[in-house]
Parts: C-alpha cells; sequence; structure tokens
C-alpha cells in the first residue's frame, strides 16, 4: 500500500527477488500524500511529486530493480478500505498475498482485506509491517535513520487507528469495511490515558 513509508519499497522489492513475487501497489492521491511528496524529498530523491502515491512507488520499485512487467497499480484508492476493495476487483483467483502498509495502519489494512476477500476462498492474507518504529526525538526505522514520522505525528496516527478500528467508524456501523474488532483492554487503557494527555491528538474526522 502506497504511504509516506518509503521502506515499504525495499521490502516489496525484497520479496519480489526472494519469491519471483509480481507486485501490485495500491494508493491514490489521499489526505496523506502530502507526507509522501515530504518524504521524497527530505531524502533528495528525484521523482515527481503530486501523483498517486502507487505512481511514487512504483517508480521506486524500478529503482530497486524490480522488472516494470511485474509491477502493477491500483491508482484510485484514498484509504485502507479502499486499498482492498479496489484490490479485490483486480484480482479474480484465490492469491496469497503479503501485505506491505505503513505499520502504524497494518492492523486496519490487514482487517479491510479479510472483509473484501471473504468472498474468495482460499486466498491467504499475510501481513508484513516494513519496520518496527523506532521512537527518539522522531520516529525512524532506527538510530541514525531518516526521519519517518514527527513524533506529534506518529501519536495522532496511532491515536487515530483506535479510532478508526471502532464499530461506528470502520466498522460494521461506519463505513463497513472492517468487521468487528475487539481491541485488548490494555490497548484501550493506554489510547485512554494518551487522550486525556494529547486532547488535540485524539481529535479525527
Amino acid at each position: 500500500m502506497g504511504s509516506a513509508v518509503l521502506e515499504s519499497v525495499e521490502v516489496a522489492a525484497e520479496a519480489y527477488r526472494v519469491y519471483s513475487a509480481p507486485i501490485l501497489v495500491s494508493g491514490g492521491i489521499g489526505h496523506s500524500t502530502q507526507y509522501l511528496d515530504d518524504a521524497v524529498r527530505r531524502r533528495g530523491l528525484d521523482l515527481a511529486t503530486g501523483r498517486p502515491e502507487s505512481h511514487v512507488f512504483r517508480d521506486l520499485l524500478l529503482r530497486y530493480g524490480v522488472p516494470a512487467k511485474e509491477v502493477s497499480v491500483e491508482d484510485q484508492s484514498t484509504n485502507c478500505g479502499e486499498n482492498a476493495e479496489f484490490t479485490r476487483r483486480i484480482i479474480s483467483t484465490p492469491q496469497t498475498l503479503l501485505l506491505i502498509q505503513d505499520p502504524t495502519m497494518q492492523r486496519r489494512t490487514h482487517a479491510c482485506f479479510e472483509r473484501s476477500f471473504a468472498d474468495l476462498p482460499g486466498t491467504t492474507l499475510l501481513s508484513q509491517a516494513p519496520l518496527i518504529p523506532w521512537i527518539g526525538d522522531q520516529v525512524s526505522a532506527g538510530p541514525d535513520t531518516p526521519e519517518i514520522w514527527t513524533i506529534d505525528r506518529f501519536r495522532s496516527l496511532i491515536l487515530g487507528e483506535i479510532h478508526r478500528l471502532s464499530p461506528d467508524v470502520y466498522g460494521p456501523q461506519g463505513r463497513n469495511f472492517i468487521d468487528h474488532i475487539d481491541v485488548p483492554g490494555e490497548v484501550l487503557a493506554a489510547y485512554n490515558r494518551l487522550v486525556a494527555a494529547y486532547p488535540a491528538s485524539g481529535r479525527h474526522p
């Protein structure tokens, strides 16, 4: 899935090298596309910005040596639910799908794909976050690596994920992209503590 996490491209390219797995990149222009454009500029990459996220990722995959014929794009989706829904329209036979996503959105993305592919028996869904966030003065893949998120942005994203997993947001009583998910009590407790400490971060549309 397209995102501001450029490390996803490295993981997808490695999956191609090891497993000869064709790649489908899903992502149009959404509310977070500007963060991908910022990441491209911050790393000094010579890539046109202001385009669908899948197009930027495709160009990077080609630079990593993945043949163009092995990379397909879905460039209309604007959120995780549409990533899954629009990918399902392209894939019509059971497959093993390795889902690579911004780690803050990985759980929700997996749930969206489970819902969208429920009508295609034999499909296997595997999730692989491209990194475990390392939290210092900024959030990145590790010490001395490029910033991926500011602390404020990261906090807003993880709090937003708990909010979006609610039944009345992405769930059955909301946008209906996912089935009901039981969020562990300790996660909800941590969420409530963070929202109390940083109320602005807990406000989500």
